[in-house]
């Protein structure tokens, strides 16, 4: 079992650092472009419309990769406790297969399909708008018969 940890924690490790290096170069390309000038508004729509694109697409770039080692840094404090590789609803045990597909995991396969189920039900009854009911031309709703 203690292999399995080390072997764990060092897969989580080498995944963490490859995206800790991310966001430094994320951050240190953030800086050389905000000293630049051509990091600012022109006054042309279009290059400006460009380049408020690429800034949205960065930004998003670095939150995808902050909330990726966020659950890394979460998986590393399991590996060290013990509870690595055991779902958080469930209490079974996450194959190693996922875990290696995907070292963050803290579900299992059908803990994970149940809990996409739930939000893409909640999601449609959510989106689903109610239909009002016809007005007479007076402003008085139509009477429900049954």
């Amino acid at each position: 079992m203690g292999d399995r940890n080390t072997e764990a924690e060092a897969q989580v490790r080498r995944e963490l650092d490859l995206i800790i290096v991310r966001l430094e170069r994320h951050d240190r390309a953030a800086m050389t472009e905000a000293r630049s000038e051509g990091a600012r508004l022109v006054g042309d729509m279009f290059a400006d419309a460009q380049l408020v694109a690429s800034r949205t697409l960065d930004a998003l770039t670095y939150e995808r990769l902050s909330r990726r080692a966020r659950e890394l840094a979460n998986a590393l404090e399991r590996v060290r406790d013990g509870s690595y590789g055991s779902c958080d609803e469930c209490g079974g045990t996450i194959p190693a297969a996922r875990r290696r597909a995907l070292p963050g995991v803290t579900t299992c396969v059908q803990c994970q399909e149940r809990g996409e189920r739930l939000r893409v039900r909640t999601e449609t009854t959510e989106g689903i708008p109610r239909r009002p009911r016809a007005r007479h031309k007076n402003g008085r709703r139509d009477e429900v018969k049954t």
